[in-house]
């Protein structure tokens, strides 16, 4: 098989191999392997992930990088991309854009070397407040109940789920866990950074709330990506 048949062959695949224990995810921005792979197309990088660039034809432009706190990644003679909330394809297509303008076929390689631990945040009015891991499907009553239960102080119909979006813009939603504890009402899934704060009364400033709870709570070690500079809106 010639270098051009074996370079098409590789611009199509998406594999999902192992190293050391850890799993790792390369993907090709192709047409092919986006249809063959939703692994590759499903899974949106964030802050802590480390990511192997590779490169066939400019093997000097590989490199191994972390996704900063920040959302971006730097390469060498393109600067800085932003790779939080991408997937692997769409971050691949994104540096195949810029290199393009440098170089001949770049057609790089997004592996995910290492995944950061996806994780929520729980806080108020329960029993033990902290991180939550997201294994699997994890609901906001099931996370209250991995945080030890709520303390008898707790106000169940005014909780509040924080979701970060991108580009400092969150969104706040008002949960009802009475109406879920009744079976009355659906519980909400909780996704990679959410922070969930239950409260001793309702919440009059969800404004306030942000700045004066989730930016001064969550240990910046956590790397979640809320900040003073983050607009809330209410849903």
């Amino acid at each position: 098989m010639n270098r051009r048949l074996i370079a098409h062959a590789l611009s199509i695949t998406t594999l999902l191999v192992t190293a050391g224990g850890r799993p790792r995810l390369e993907a090709q921005a192709t047409d092919q392997q986006a249809a063959a792979s939703p692994i590759a197309t499903s899974y949106r990088l964030a802050a802590g992930d480390v990511l192997d660039l590779r490169f066939p034809y400019h093997t000097d432009f590989n490199t191994t990088v972390t996704i900063r706190p920040d959302g971006r990644i730097s390469l060498v003679m393109i600067g800085e991309v932003r790779a939080e909330n991408r997937t692997p394809v769409e971050l691949a297509a994104v540096i195949n854009e810029h290199y393009e303008k440098v170089v001949r076929r770049p057609e790089v390689s997004v592996i995910v070397r290492e995944f950061t631990p996806q994780k929520a945040y729980v806080g108020g009015e329960v029993v033990a407040p902290g991180t939550v891991d997201l294994r699997g499907r994890v609901t906001s009553l099931q996370a209250v109940l991995k945080m030890g239960g709520l303390k008898s102080s707790a106000k169940l119909d005014g909780v509040l789920l924080v979701r970060y979006s991108e580009d400092n813009v969150a969104a706040v939603r008002k949960l009802n866990l009475k109406r879920v504890l009744e079976g009355r009402e659906e519980d909400a899934v909780l996704q990679p950074f959410d922070v969930l704060y239950v409260p001793t009364s309702r919440i009059g400033s969800v404004g306030r709330f942000v700045e004066q709870y989730v930016n001064s709570v969550i240990p910046r070690s956590l790397m979640f990506p809320y900040n003073m500079n983050t607009v809330v809106t209410v849903k």
